[in-house]
């Protein structure tokens, strides 16, 4: 593969990282991946060097981590329990898949977005019910991975914009 198409392949890995962040995908590894197919390609020289790529291994490491974290902190703070936490990483998947494919119908390419979200917070509440908790304790618990998803994604999107523009202005610069 030429210089060109290694540039090619970067730019799209690092779009389509930034696209995937919002339905609970892990886009700062697609990001890194393309930036390390890139690297190699180019043997570290064309604006990727060893310890760059280090750095950003780095970011993607606090960022795919802080995600989860964060949804975490968030159940556990508006009393979900730890199954709950565990739950809301399948549940916000599951949604963005099942109940995001007919809300793409109205919302669009947010569909999915807020199927992970709905689905999130759904199964953490039936959780909670299950567990013998109130409508209310179960709500709240809903409520708080619903807080800590949308933190995480944030997070996580904030990253990967800085890991993009980092990586645009050591190669195109």
């Amino acid at each position: 593969m030429d210089a060109i198409g290694g540039t090619v392949l970067l730019l799209v890995g690092m779009l389509a990282g930034i696209l995937i962040i919002p339905f609970g995908l892990p886009g700062t590894i697609v990001i890194l991946a393309s930036v390390l197919i890139y690297a190699i390609l180019t043997d570290f020289s064309a604006g990727v060097g060893v310890w760059f790529f280090v750095s950003l291994c780095i970011l993607t490491l606090i960022a795919e981590t802080a995600d989860n974290w964060l949804t975490a902190v968030g159940a556990r703070k508006f009393g979900a329990s730890t199954g709950s936490m565990w739950l809301s990483l399948l549940g916000g998947l599951s949604g963005a898949i099942f109940i995001g494919g007919p809300l793409a119908i109205v919302l669009g390419p947010l569909g999915p977005v807020a199927g992970g979200f709905a689905g999130a917070f759904l199964i953490v509440f039936l959780y909670e019910r299950y567990k013998g908790r109130d409508n209310r304790q179960a709500l709240r618990a809903g409520w708080g991975t619903f807080l800590g998803r949308a933190a995480g994604i944030v997070l996580k999107l904030v990253i990967a914009i800085a890991m993009v523009v980092a990586v645009a202005a050591s190669v195109f610069f």
